[in-house]
This record gives C-alpha cells, structure tokens and sequence, in this order.
C-alpha cells in the first residue's frame, strides 16, 4: 500500500520491481532500527531522487515473524537512485538518527494527521548533511593501505587477511 501511495506521488515507474527490491532487501535482513520502528529501504533504477513515505499503525503489527517480540508502529519507507549511493547513504543515517530515541514510534503513531507526522521530523532534524564522511557508515577497520602503497602490498594484504575490500587512506586516517 505504501509503495503504491509513493508510485502514484513520486512518479515511480515499475512499481511491482520496487516492492520486490524492497522485499528482497528486507527477507535477507530486516531493516528494524529501534523500538516499534521498520525501515526498509532500496536503491532503485528508473527513479532520480529519493523518496520517503511514512505510514503509522496506532496498534502495531508483526514486521518480521523472526523478530515477533517486536511490534511495529511506524514504517518509513525509503527509495534512492541506484546512481546515487553517498545520497541514499545520508538519507538512511539522518532519518536512523531521529529513530533513536525509543519513544519515537510511539509519539508518531499517536498523531492523527500527516502535517503533524511531517512536522515531526522536520523539527527532530530529518535534514541531510553536507556531507558524508565514511566514518558515519563504516565499521572500524584493521587492514588498510596507504595512498603510496604498492600493488604488490595490496595483493598481499588481500591474500594474508582474506578479505575483499582495503580501504586506502590518506595520511590523515
């Protein structure tokens, strides 16, 4: 119904594709970010900013059957452009920030109109930030190389800590 409601809104091409993104996404690891509170969320092609849609459910519901102990009251939908990964990336953060608080599903489900939802995170500061830094979405790392660091060191590194990914730092961190 959600993803509907934001297809008719924003403009959202294929919209059985989307909610099968979504779903996909959220079957492998449901997005529950807080007390009462589902945030699934996708990178789509077809779509050129990001959409946010929010539905409350004043009594609650099962979001993943795993998880049954915990009831969701506020669902925020939110999809991004596939070509647009820090955008998405600050979108998700800014509006987790506002779902840290544990009473936040509860005082959104309880308000009765969409200008008053909207005001709420407006004035909790749903804003994006000028800028991400990968501080703000990456786990702290052990295995990294320097921006002078040679091929053959990357290589090694790769082989010796068996990973697929090194971050490259400046001298700075």
């Amino acid at each position: 119904e959600l993803m509907t409601q934001l297809a008719y809104q924003a403009g959202i091409g294929n919209v059985e594709l989307a909610f099968q993104e979504v779903q996909q996404r959220e079957n492998e690891i449901p997005t529950i970010v807080g007390p009462g509170i589902a945030m699934p969320h996708a990178r789509l092609e077809g779509i050129d900013k990001i959409v946010v849609g929010i539905t409350t459910i004043k009594d609650g519901f099962v979001y993943a059957p795993e998880r049954s102990s915990n009831v969701v009251k506020l669902v925020i939908l939110t999809l991004a452009p596939r070509t647009a990964p820090g955008l998405y990336l600050q979108a998700i953060s800014s509006i987790a920030k506002i779902c840290q608080d544990p009473t936040t599903a509860e005082k959104v489900a309880a308000l009765d109109d969409p200008e008053k939802i909207w005001t709420f995170f407006q004035t909790n500061g749903a804003a994006l930030p000028e800028y991400l830094r990968a501080s703000d979405i990456m786990e702290p790392v052990t295995v990294k190389l320097q921006e002078h660091d040679t091929m053959e060191r990357a290589i090694d590194l790769f082989v010796r800590h068996r990973v697929n990914e090194v971050p490259v730092i400046d001298k700075d961190g």
